[in-house]
């Protein structure tokens, strides 16, 4: 029987652990947390196709909470595009996601090592063969078949990879996003119109804020893209400062929540998988950009990986087998984030009166925001742009040298070569890396 690793008790690889298990494979998964509270106090958007993506039975009516309907507003406040309500989504307590996960997982063979912080990688060669751990302060070491990397944006795992490997190490400033995020008390069970009111650099801070509510809480994000650098307590207390002004409702105790964090806010890596090795989730950087959570991606990337593990030729996972399935996700997902990848490098460069502008003018759209939809944006859409740009000139630089990437992202994609080689990889990495 294969032995599969998976480093990290994240959703791509709790969902790879369940159906490799499921399959015949024996599967560890390695966490450092406690089992009982693993992650955030806070709740995340979810979908009932992420489930039946991954082959896992949808959680029952009384995991979850209805979704809500969302909406943007500008620095200045006095735009506000509503996006049409998905009546398919709802929400869902991260702690309890993990929960459901951990537990289908163990119903079918999974084992669980908890208190276990890994530190890296274990070789035969050129080819990952295991991991290094520490557990009640010993060193350890684990070796198995295959390692499935689920350790987050700053895994271990990854950063222990040799040069040699191609895989990059970590995220850059323009990758990353810095959060806050607390729930306050709902004082009189109050709801906006949308509940759900998403604030384009609200306070004039490089990034995005949120205020959600709910009759017994109200949830309040601020946000900061890592090109700003880090989310400093006075911007926190500013934005929260002002939430509470225009919204008197929102009361002073702290119902859950209030942790900070970094996540990544990028494009697929490169590259995703090596000898014995292959990248899920944060590791891999398979978060929406601008757009919440990387849940549904990871769990739907954590499918793949496990189908393309058990078709292994002669049980061997090599690059080139495990190649397939970086082929798989960004042909049929990770293709349609890049487009907007490229737009948040563009607003990374705006000030808070060029987002007024552009809500103002309506070249941000409800049709644009609306990120579960895709984005198709024509050549002569981003001339557009720029026409109506102009007054803001100098954003034109940034704006053409964004943009110009998006007609080159099917490209790219066509190019992308279905079976490895190391040639060809290496020119398509060179090629996507430029987008």
């Amino acid at each position: 029987m294969k032995k599969i690793i998976v480093a990290g008790a994240g959703h791509g690889g709790l969902t790879a652990a369940y159906n490799l298990s499921k399959n015949g494979f024996d599967v560890t998964v390695f966490e450092k947390g406690d089992r009982e509270g693993l992650g955030y106090d806070w709740h995340d958007a979810l979908n009932y196709d992420a489930f039946d993506y991954a082959g896992i039975e949808r959680p029952d009516r009384s995991l979850i909470r209805d979704g809500v309907q969302s909406g943007f507003e500008n620095p200045s406040a006095n735009v506000k595009l509503v996006i049409p309500y998905d009546p398919t989504g709802f929400m869902m307590d991260r702690r309890v996601l993990l929960k459901y996960l951990i537990d289908n997982a163990e119903k079918v063979g999974v084992k669980f090592q908890f208190g276990c912080e890994i530190t890296g990688a274990v070789f035969d060669g050129l080819s990952v063969a295991g991991i290094k751990y520490v557990k009640d302060g010993e060193a350890m070491e684990k070796r198995a078949d295959m390692v499935i990397d689920a350790c987050g944006m700053y895994s271990p795992v990854r950063q222990s990879l040799p040069p040699c490997f191609n895989i990059k190490e970590g995220f850059e400033a323009k990758e990353t996003f810095h959060v806050y995020r607390v729930y306050f008390e709902n004082i009189t069970g109050e709801i906006l119109n949308p509940p759900y009111l998403i604030s384009l650099f609200h306070m004039g801070k490089p990034g995005i804020d949120w205020v959600l509510t709910e009759e017994d809480s109200v949830d309040i994000l601020v946000g900061k893209f890592g090109t700003a650098g880090a989310l400093t307590e006075e911007e926190i207390e500013a934005a929260i400062a002002d939430y509470r002004e225009r919204y008197p409702f929102i009361g002073e105790k702290i119902v859950r929540g209030g942790a900070a964090g970094e996540i990544p806010l990028s494009k697929m890596l490169p590259l995703l998988v090596a000898d014995g090795y292959a990248l899920v989730g944060d590791s891999a950087g398979m978060t929406i950009p601008l757009n919440g959570s990387g849940i549904v991606l990871s769990m739907q990337a954590g499918k793949i990986l496990a189908d393309k593990i058990i078709s292994c030729d002669a049980d061997a996972f090599s690059i080139e087998n495990l190649w397939n399935y970086q082929y798989e996700y960004f042909q049929t997902l990770g293709k349609d984030l890049v487009m907007i990848d490229i737009l948040k490098n563009f607003f990374t460069h705006c000030k808070k009166k060029d987002i007024d502008y552009f809500l103002e003018k309506k070249i941000l759209t409800e049709e644009m925001l609306d990120f579960g939809k895709g984005i198709n944006i024509t050549p002569q859409f981003i001339l557009h742009i720029i026409a109506v740009g102009m007054p803001l000139i100098g954003l034109v630089p940034p704006l053409v040298n964004n943009l110009k990437s998006i007609p080159s992202i099917d490209s790219v994609a066509a190019q992308m070569p279905e079976e490895y080689s190391k040639e060809a990889v290496s020119e398509w990495v060179e090629k996507y890396s430029r987008l």
